[in-house]
């Protein structure tokens, strides 16, 4: 039940974790109930594909993760490896995890790079600092004391729907009678959307979520319409599951960077990461569908 849970705070998604653990997603659903059974405790909100954590949840991942990484270093210390084979613990926003990097993993084992990620989601409002990491990805401009960044991408918007939600259109070619989907964790960026397509007057209905990644998949499940970047819908828009609304509408989002301790030792390691973050970045957004 503990290894479940932990492989899905620390990935985000119930089928990524499935195949981490060579599981079923329903052998994992099964284990997630069981142990709020056990605890007699609710660890995720009700709904969605894949629901957010309650505070209880949240406090659970923060030990889990804690234990695990001490569990990690015996194991370490016992099979005496070596430092090449370093396991590198790192922070990234849900959102960015679930739909870009957690995919490339393997990919980053297989270009050499010496080392291997441990990534843990992070969610808008965590204390992230508190959480045991190496390094973590940012975007709320936020520099602590004692730590450096490289700068990875900066996030370019557009609105994305279902196929069969985006069908709709007036004749101008704009896209009518779709609900606006939009996140607290996200605020202004529905808003300045509207305004870019001279349409802030619109009376579209809106639906409210907690967290970005709960609005993706409100729109995913063709909910209605949701301004995101192009970096973590790419691969849905190839797949045929969102296409981009008024594609002509595009904005600049937020900055990300790559953070970590000035005074760590696998600082190099960090800069090797950053520039092969920042190539499939690039590569990705350029290729990224309209």
């Amino acid at each position: 039940m503990l290894a479940c849970f932990e492989a899905l705070a620390r990935l985000g998604s119930r089928e990524i974790a499935a195949a981490e653990l060579n599981v079923t997603e329903g052998a994992v659903a099964k284990q997630l109930r069981a142990l709020e059974q056990w605890l007699d405790t609710p660890l995720f909100e009700s709904g969605g594909r894949e629901p957010a954590m309650t505070v209880a949840g949240r406090r659970l991942a923060q030990s889990m993760t804690a234990a695990m990484e001490t569990i990690q270093l015996g194991l370490d210390e016992v099979a005496q490896r070596p430092a090449k084979h370093r396991e590198l613990r790192l922070l990234v926003p849900a959102t960015l995890s679930m739909h870009w990097l957690v995919p490339r993993l393997p990919r980053i084992e297989q270009a050499g790079l010496g080392f291997s990620l441990r990534v843990h989601t992070t969610h808008t409002g965590e204390d992230w600092l508190s959480l045991p990491h190496d390094a973590a990805i940012r975007r709320d401009g936020f520099l602590p004391p004692g730590y450096r960044q490289e700068f990875l991408f900066q996030e370019e918007l557009v609105a994305y729907a279902s196929p069969a939600r985006a069908g709709r259109t007036d004749d101008r070619g704009v896209a009518t009678d779709i609900p606006l989907l939009e996140s607290r964790t996200r605020p202004g960026e529905l808003d300045r959307w509207l305004a870019a397509r001279d349409a802030s007057d619109d009376v579209q209905p809106r639906r409210g979520f907690a967290h970005f990644y709960t609005a993706y998949e409100a729109a995913l499940a063709g909910e209605g319409l949701l301004v995101g970047p192009t970096i973590s819908a790419a691969e849905d828009v190839r797949q045929g599951r969102l296409v981009a609304v008024n594609p002509g509408v595009r904005l600049q989002g937020a900055r990300h960077v790559l953070l970590w301790r000035k005074a760590d030792e696998a600082g190099t390691a960090w800069m090797v990461l950053a520039a092969w973050l920042r190539q499939e970045a690039t590569a990705a957004c350029a290729s990224a569908p309209g």
